[in-house]
């Protein structure tokens, strides 16, 4: 197979690739295939992205604006708003700040659902940017980032120097959507297996045979170009990825491990590929990217001819769960092998997602996802028991709570697995991920697994983001002189309850803790409909539902990959705090008796909750969230809550004097 015909194959299978994202959500892949490259190509003042210096970065090589981007669709985007034809051209690609366009990870693949963010690889060249011109392209990056944002799509762009990139040497900050110093080869891998490009050159890698060691590599790219065989300008080269060390897999456990707290599915079988890498028993294990380069560009490299599939067939997510599954069914370990149980479930509900989501966007061709559902089953990669994961959106909590508790425990037990690996390393070597990012780190899973007085503990879910109820009930009771709070799923009254033992979903003898945790852990969310049984207590629903409100309002749901990493490698500090000021109606007059809560969050994602039972304990406390944390009502984090009651003058003139 000749060039042309490697070329004509990469482009086909890269607009399979897209096709199959339009097919998911045509607004979002507008956005991410049309609308983003033409921003990053264009500066214009009435556009996103417009940067205001003489010296502003921009174009894309090879791209053409007006081509690209439909008047039809530029008019959709920006009604009313005209952009001189001038701006729409073709630029030298010597000119061009962006070289390559790229997306990163699931776009175009069964991992991509209507909640999947979009990250974009930008190489440019650093050299001829300059210090400034990378400042520039990165705000220009981040002005169009935002305005992704408010059309409902979040977008990353990652500015990645192509020489650094060709010789493994670059480095991203440990920021929100990066994996720091932990990542670096393995980074590089996932772009190479998974990405599309949306502009500009294509990847010189897709064109070099297959089994390169890196020396190799660039010695075949030198005696190419030398015989004038390729043309450099036509292609972004950034080299080839022979092997991973070991001991960069340390860090991309951490990283893993981390990403799990938020998106379980995904990271469970991308977790399940460092396990493969590592113990696999030669010291350079082959690549999955190089896998997909076999069956893109260089099929006639296939070990079998049976492994030729149709470009359109060709889901880097779907393939490399499929090598995963094999991986543990071949084990030695009879634990091992029955993960790969767990591996097929992950899948499908990953694949469940993205089929839910088709169905969302009124793009439900059963053809498609048919096709997919035929290939799992053909791979022998779809779970025993699909029906019952088909159901998944009406899970009780019992069964979500059931195996979010096993994917938390493959997670530990992998981990725990991987460190006698890990301990093999030659401490000369050392590790590549720096003592910063594994502060960073390991804070975050300190933070979601360590038990502390007074925190509210996060349950192991299979993810806060599926764990909302549509309704809970809330049943009280009173044993030997205590009363006890109940929440239950579903809609539930007072004489059925006994009769819903395996509806319950928690009891505690606080009912602002039980409340808090539900919150905390994403049970208990906005659209949730809360009941209250009979009970003989003071408070009534609606001083739960506002509670629930004020709760909702104070405090966003956290998401572990958006805490700051500056936040984990300082000393904890409260972000904001609600005040709950007698939520029972106790008499308060002429005493000095005033039962209170406060519910704080901190810097590190924990949530805290303490009691105080007289006005001078809640005002030193709310003393010290102010000259401590800088907490407090005039800086719009504190937020006091006092039920509809007859005392209500008479509590804030309390809380107000002195």
């Amino acid at each position: 197979m000749g060039l042309k015909e490697k070329i004509a194959r990469y482009r086909r299978y890269n607009e399979e690739r897209i096709a199959k994202s339009v097919l998911l959500n045509p607004h979002k892949s507008n956005i991410i295939f049309a609308a983003v490259p033409y921003l990053l190509h264009v500066n214009h003042p009435d556009l996103p992205g417009y940067i205001c210096d003489p010296g502003a970065p921009g174009g894309i090589c090879n791209y053409d604006p007006a081509a690209a981007f439909s008047f039809e669709l530029f008019h959709r985007f920006f009604p009313g708003q005209s952009v001189p034809r001038g701006e729409e051209k073709v630029q030298p690609g010597n000119l061009c700040a962006v070289r390559s366009l790229m997306t990163i990870g699931s776009v175009g693949t069964i991992g991509q659902s209507d909640k999947s963010d979009c990250d974009y690889w930008v190489s440019v060249h650093r050299s001829q940017l300059g210090d400034k011109g990378m400042e520039l392209m990165a705000e220009k990056c981040a002005a169009i980032e935002a305005w992704t944002a408010k059309k409902g799509v979040e977008t990353h762009f990652f500015l990645m120097d192509i020489e650094e990139t060709r010789e493994n040497r670059f480095a991203s900050a440990a920021e929100e959507e990066s994996a720091g110093t932990s990542l670096k080869i393995l980074l590089k891998d996932e772009l190479f297996r998974t990405h599309v490009l949306v502009a500009g050159k294509p990847l010189l890698w897709w064109f070099m045979p297959p089994g390169l060691e890196e020396a190799q590599y660039h010695g075949l790219v030198k005696r190419l170009v030398r015989e004038r065989k390729i043309n450099p300008d036509d292609y972004v080269d950034l080299g080839c990825v022979a092997s991973i060390p070991k001991e960069e897999i340390f860090g991309a456990c951490l990283w893993q491990m981390n990403k799990a707290l938020d998106s379980p599915f995904k990271s469970v079988i991308k977790f399940a590929y460092l396990e493969l890498l590592l113990q696999q028993r030669q010291s350079s294990p082959a690549l999955f990217s190089d896998k997909i380069k076999r069956l893109v560009t260089y099929p006639e490299k296939l070990p079998n001819r049976m492994e030729m599939l149709d470009l359109g067939e060709i889901d880097p997510y779907l393939l490399l769960a499929r090598e995963i599954i094999a991986f543990y069914q071949q084990a030695e370990e009879q634990l091992m092998r029955q993960w790969a149980d767990l591996i097929r479930e992950c899948l499908f509900l990953k694949t469940l997602e993205m089929v839910e989501s088709q169905k969302q966007a009124k793009l439900g061709e059963k053809s498609h996802h048919q096709a997919i559902m035929t290939q799992m089953e053909a791979w022998d990669i779809m779970p025993a028991n699909r029906q019952h994961f088909l159901n998944f959106r009406y899970w009780q909590y019992r069964d979500l709570l059931t195996f979010g508790t096993r994917v938390h425990g493959y997670l530990a037990e992998t981990y725990k697995r991987l460190r006698r690996v890990f301990k093999e390393i030659d401490p000369e070597v050392g590790l590549t991920i720096s003592e910063r990012d594994i502060a960073t780190l390991g804070r975050k899973l300190f933070t979601f697994y360590e038990t502390k007085p007074h925190k509210i503990d996060y349950i192991r879910s299979v993810s806060r983001y599926h764990m909302a109820m549509e309704d809970i009930t809330i049943h009280i009771t009173k044993y030997e002189e205590r009363f006890f709070y109940y929440a239950f799923q579903g809609e539930l009254a007072h004489y059925t309850i006994r009769e819903q033992v395996g509806a319950a979903i928690r009891r505690d003898d606080h009912l602002i803790r039980l409340i808090t945790w539900l919150m905390v852990n994403g049970i208990l969310a906005r659209h949730t409909k809360l009941h209250l049984t009979k009970n003989f207590l003071p408070i009534d629903l609606a001083d739960i539902q506002i509670l629930t409100d004020k709760m909702l309002d104070t405090f966003p749901l956290v998401d572990f990959s958006k805490i700051p990493p500056q936040h984990l490698v300082e000393q904890e500090n409260i972000l904001r705090a609600l005040v709950v000021v007698n939520f029972f109606k106790e008499p308060v007059k002429g005493s000095k008796t005033l039962p209170s809560t406060i519910i704080s969050e901190n810097s590190y994602g924990e949530y805290f909750l303490h009691d105080y039972n007289t006005l001078a304990q809640l005002k030193n406390a709310l003393l010290t969230l102010l000259t401590r944390h800088y907490v407090s009502r005039w800086n719009n984090n504190l937020t006091v809550f006092i039920p509809s009651q007859d005392e209500i003058s008479t509590i804030k003139t309390m809380l107000e004097k002195g």
